[in-house]
């Protein structure tokens, strides 16, 4: 930040008053921990300063799990949730935002969403039906037996690499 202060829209005025840029970083710091406290991955006490970690923020921190996704595993996770809520859970997660529905994958998505172990909640028109379909062929390696190579689906590498991590992060949660 002291380097290229413009960068993190520092003025040349703050610069001049704080030139360790102090202020600047204790405010970053509260706004982090204020967060952080409001979805309750850390109690933060804004008297003293004190910073506790919580099960869940550590959770959060052990498998990379973004604060947005633990905020709706909070939110919905209930006692005794049977696995049809579970994926519906866990497919809503904030990691798979980014992920759409195309109009060629419909019928696709219709095949597989037939194949799968456990019924999938929701309509094939929203994101969360996909990618609660896509996490069961990948948990149960149900094969592409419907998938040519010239297949519309293509599999996200994103989902690749964070099904077990957000996996194992909801699993302890539940817990």
């Amino acid at each position: 930040m002291m380097r290229s202060p413009e960068i993190y829209g520092i003025s040349p005025e703050d610069l001049e008053n704080d030139r360790l840029l102090v202020k600047r970083r204790a405010n970053l710091v509260h706004s982090a921990a204020t967060l952080l406290d409001k979805y309750g991955l850390l109690k933060y006490d804004r008297k003293t300063g004190v910073m506790q970690p919580t099960a869940l923020g550590k959770i959060s921190s052990h498998y990379y799990v973004k604060y947005p996704s633990m905020e709706i595993y909070n939110k919905h996770l209930k006692p005794n949730m049977g696995i049809i809520e579970l994926l519906k859970v866990f497919s809503l997660s904030n990691e798979f935002k980014y992920i759409t529905i195309r109009e060629e994958e419909k019928g696709e998505l219709a095949k597989l969403m037939e194949s799968v172990p456990v019924p999938v909640k929701g309509s094939l028109e929203e994101p969360s039906a996909k990618i609660n379909v896509l996490l069961q062929v990948m948990i149960k390696t149900i094969k592409f037996v419907f998938l040519s190579q010239n297949s519309s689906i293509k599999l996200n590498p994103f989902l690749f690499q964070n099904r077990p991590t957000l996996e194992d992060s909801k699993w302890k949660d539940t817990l």
